[in-house]
């Protein structure tokens, strides 16, 4: 460590620099605010937290030290945004590639590779044999068939006729959200309309926003707050409780993003031949014996069980190392991995279908802009993004390849369960190497 960065640690150390001040500190006195130097300062300021975190708690973090993201960015020519806060290190997930898979989707067409990034043993092979099947059979079709991200800010009326008078008006008057359009200064962001939800006097504003080939909740959350902030300059005696009430929903499981849907509403579909069942499965799967798994389990198992939105096998599974992979936002899995899934058995094969109708993802923003998050995207054919809000190929095909994958883990898992203890053979053979 150089004499300047070792007093710069001092200074930290002693409380003279503030975490949130450490990169800006070593982009000054040690780089002299040098554009290109950046990525040095952020690594910088990393080390030297993980050495002070090391020095008094006696634990070594060598590995996590050494295990750097370059997610720095300068804005305004002058501030560095390190990406996160209190920087020290990346946490490495392994990361795998199934594929090609054959898609047949409005904006996802062909054979693509399929990034994954899990700590799980017999995921990435279950993708891959769910996608041999689908090959075999002629491929997959994907849809969207909704694109919108929200925001519900919560305000209270003086009385309940006020709180009525405004849902009214948010609904029928299309003039004003033309007018409330003006209050966004965001070009990739556009308010489509507004469902309010009155309560008594508390009114639930869920607005619905355009947000380009970003995932939108930065954008969304500014834009409903300047429109919050438009509308109680003209109302006399409301009040704001908060700009996130909830009714978004964000971040939870939810039924109203299930039923109006949040992100991206993906359909997609399959028909596989009872043959190729044979063929891939063997163990005596059939059409009829995957339906009646997809019945019990993912209804009348997930009814019992009281599941709000988990109608399917393991959806998460597949979401999860997807994100991971892609740089999408991790907390979303929770939302996005909200899944229905369909099986029909047919005189000459199974008709498989997936529902996701909160899909969250985003080729801009994020953890999507760096390192090797930026390849994955890039070698699904995603890296880019639109010039307008309106603008955004890209992220509708990241959906369809996202929900494509959900699909294939989805049917293999499910064709799995329908070959009696497959499933638990095959994790314990891919997990512990042992035999079952």
């Amino acid at each position: 460590m150089s004499k300047d960065l070792s007093q710069i640690k001092k200074e930290f150390v002693t409380g003279k620099v503030k975490q949130q001040e450490l990169e800006m500190k070593i982009f000054e006195d040690l780089y002299g605010s040098d554009p290109g130097k950046v990525k040095n300062a952020c690594q910088d300021a990393a080390i030297i937290r993980g050495e002070v975190i090391e020095e008094q708690s006696g634990v070594s973090l060598n590995l996590i030290k050494n295990s750097q993201v370059d997610n720095g960015n300068l804005v305004g020519g002058n501030t560095i945004i390190p990406g996160i806060e209190m920087k020290v290190g990346a946490a490495l997930i392994p990361m795998g590639i199934a594929g090609p898979m054959e898609i047949t989707g409005e904006y996802a067409k062909g054979d693509i590779y399929i990034p994954l990034a899990t700590n799980e043993a017999a995921l990435i092979a279950g993708v891959q044999r769910g996608i041999k099947a689908i090959n075999m059979a002629g491929g997959l079709k994907t849809m969207v068939h909704y694109d919108g991200m929200t925001r519900a800010p919560l305000i209270e009326a003086p009385d309940i006729y006020e709180g009525k008078k405004l849902c009214d008006e948010v609904q029928t008057n299309k003039e004003l959200i033309k007018e409330l359009n003006s209050c966004i200064n965001d070009p990739f962001v556009r308010l489509e309309y507004i469902e309010p939800y009155q309560l008594g006097t508390k009114v639930f504003l869920r607005m619905v926003f355009k947000t380009g080939d970003a995932m939108g909740m930065n954008g969304v959350t500014k834009a409903s707050a300047d429109i919050t902030k438009y509308l109680l300059a003209k109302l006399k005696n409301w009040e704001l409780i908060t700009v996130s009430s909830n009714m978004c929903t964000d971040k939870k499981a939810a039924h109203v993003n299930i039923l109006k849907n949040r992100g991206k509403g993906v359909e997609t579909e399959i028909f596989i031949p009872e043959e190729v069942l044979k063929q891939v499965f063997k163990k005596g799967v059939t059409s009829r014996k995957v339906e009646k798994v997809v019945f019990h389990k993912c209804y009348l198992g997930s009814c019992l069980s009281g599941t709000i939105s988990g109608f399917n096998v393991n959806a998460a599974n597949s979401i999860a190392a997807f994100f991971a992979a892609t740089g999408q936002d991790l907390a979303q899995v929770i939302s996005s991995s909200s899944c229905f899934v369909q099986a029909d058995a047919k005189e000459d094969g199974l008709h498989f279908m997936v529902s996701l109708p909160c899909l969250e993802v985003a080729t801009i923003g994020g953890g999507t802009m760096f390192g090797t998050a930026r390849e994955a995207l890039k070698l699904i054919g995603c890296d880019g993004f639109g010039s307008s809000v309106d603008d955004n190929n890209n992220v509708l095909r990241l959906a369809e390849i996202a929900a494509a994958t959900v699909t294939a883990l989805e049917f293999n898992t499910a064709c799995s369960q329908a070959a009696a203890y497959e499933m638990a053979e095959s994790h314990v053979r891919l997990a512990r190497g042992e035999k079952a």
